[in-house]
C-alpha cells in the first residue's frame, strides 16, 4: 500500500462495552457539560480493515458523513473510535464511513455507520475482550 492509498475497510461494527475509568470520567464530563444523563456505557465503533496500513507521515482522517472523528486508535484488525452518547447513532444513522487527507477530497468506503444493539448494562463485555 502506498502512502497515498486510503485504508480499505471491509466491515463496520458498533458494540456497547463497559467503560474504562477514563471513559467514566469522560461520560461524567459530557453529562455535566450537556446537562443530560448518559448511561455508564461506552460504544466502540470498530472499522475492520482489509490490511493494516504502514505508519506514514500522511495520515488519513476518518469521517462519518461530514463529521470528522477527532480521535481513533489501532486495533488488531483495524481501527476503532469511542462514542459515549447514543444520540450520535441516531444523528448519523446510515451515514457513510469515509477517509480524507485534506478534508475536501473523500474516499467513500461503501460502508455506513451501523446502530449498536441495545446494551444490557449488567452484561457489557470488557473493551479488551471486544478488541481482541
Amino acid at each position: 500500500m502506498t502512502p497515498s492509498s486510503p485504508p480499505k475497510p471491509v466491515a463496520v461494527e458498533a458494540v456497547a462495552v463497559q467503560p474504562t475509568e477514563a471513559d467514566s470520567t469522560a461520560i461524567a464530563h459530557f453529562s455535566a457539560r450537556d446537562r443530560k444523563s448518559l448511561a455508564p456505557v461506552a460504544y466502540l465503533v470498530k472499522v475492520r480493515l482489509e490490511t493494516i496500513p504502514e505508519a506514514t507521515s500522511q495520515g488519513w482522517a476518518l469521517y462519518v458523513g461530514d463529521l470528522r472523528i477527532p480521535k481513533y486508535w489501532a486495533s488488531a484488525d483495524g481501527i476503532y473510535f469511542k462514542v459515549f452518547d447514543p444520540q450520535f447513532f441516531q444523528e448519523h444513522a446510515g451515514q457513510p464511513v469515509r477517509f480524507s487527507q485534506n478534508g475536501t477530497d473523500f474516499t467513500d468506503t461503501g460502508l455506513t455507520l451501523p446502530a449498536p444493539a441495545a446494551p444490557d448494562p449488567a452484561r457489557l463485555p470488557l473493551q479488551s475482550d471486544v478488541l481482541k
